[in-house]
């Protein structure tokens, strides 16, 4: 579930944020990598062959994999509600600096809820990637 919290700057203007946050168990998320189906309803091409260029591509897939938990969590939506894996993409800039591009009913709930900014934090260790995504108006 999202968590909301609400942030007061110095001049007094109160702005309502909405995070999520998701944790992934590398190698047990490695096992779902051994199915092609799984990857193509979860990962847009895109995703893909960066994941496949990457140098370890378990953890690329499964940060991306935590990212889209994670945001989904943040706007209080997922399957149930019509909201796909592949709706959310999880690209990074030329920096590496992650964000996300949403589409189709992802979209729309993002808009409903006015949030314009995203902000993505992704980590990992040995065993464990940890996303955290921010809706900011």
């Amino acid at each position: 579930m999202a968590v909301y919290k609400r942030i007061f700057s110095t001049q007094n203007i109160e702005m309502t944020i909405r995070t999520g946050i998701d944790i992934v168990d590398i190698q047990k998320f490695a096992e779902h990598l051994k199915s092609e189906v799984f990857i193509r309803k979860v990962f847009t091409s895109a995703e893909i062959k960066v994941c496949e260029a990457a140098a370890a591509p378990i953890q690329c897939y499964a940060g991306k994999f935590a990212t889209k938990e994670a945001f989904m969590k943040a706007i209080g939506k997922g399957i149930r509600q019509e909201v796909w894996f592949t709706q959310i993409e999880v690209l990074n800039r030329e920096t590496g600096e992650p964000y996300i591009r949403v589409r189709g009913k992802a979209e729309q709930v993002l808009k409903a809820l006015s949030r314009r900014n995203i902000d993505v934090s992704i980590s990992c260790s040995d065993t464990l990637i940890v996303a955290m995504v921010i809706l900011r108006e």
